[in-house]
């Protein structure tokens, strides 16, 4: 991992994804009865669990709103949740001003143009594989999992690699 990227990863608090096309792979199904169904990957969301553990808070930003987003964020024990949000940059700016952490010491993970003001906010800015090529040009590190599919696990992974975190999270399922 080159230094600089390390330099951008060891300050991070805070870890903010958007839903549609990173915590998922940004397809909506909706029954007959018009109810929206979302898929959500367990080891993201084992992830998200093992960053939390490792002192590190997770958030959501989504500009859409939706019952399962909620759901799945009490699932995983996330508090952090802004949902129905079109000025994402916003809600970013109320979120670190409520958590007390300067910019620079938060990530987002965005796949579109909606995430690009707060992407050039954060000290650490990800998209996912499968973003529009504008996103993927702009942020300090690129997935090599698409979103929905391992993306959230591996910038997970590289976080708590990156501040020496991952061998203390990793004790108690190697015992």
């Amino acid at each position: 991992m080159k230094k600089t990227l390390i330099k951008k990863i060891e300050h991070v608090r805070l870890v903010i994804f958007d839903v549609d096309g990173v915590m998922t792979d940004g397809r909506i199904h909706y029954t007959d009865q018009g109810v929206e169904i979302k898929s959500f990957n367990v080891k993201d969301g084992h992830g998200i669990k093992l960053l939390m553990r490792a002192g590190i808070e997770a958030g959501i930003i989504t500009a859409r709103q939706s019952k399962t987003v909620d759901v799945r964020a009490r699932d995983l024990g996330i508090t952090i949740v802004a949902q129905g949000r079109k000025d994402k940059l916003e809600a970013f700016e109320e979120i670190i001003k409520k958590q007390g952490i300067k910019p620079e010491e938060a990530a987002y993970v965005g796949d579109d143009v909606v995430d690009l003001p707060v992407l050039r906010r954060v000290g650490f800015s990800v998209a996912v594989s499968d973003a529009v090529d504008t996103v993927k040009a702009a942020v300090d590190y690129v997935t090599r999992k698409k979103g929905g599919n391992g993306a959230v696990r591996e910038v997970v992974e590289l976080i708590l690699k990156a501040q020496g975190k991952w061998d203390s999270v990793m004790e108690r399922y190697l015992r």
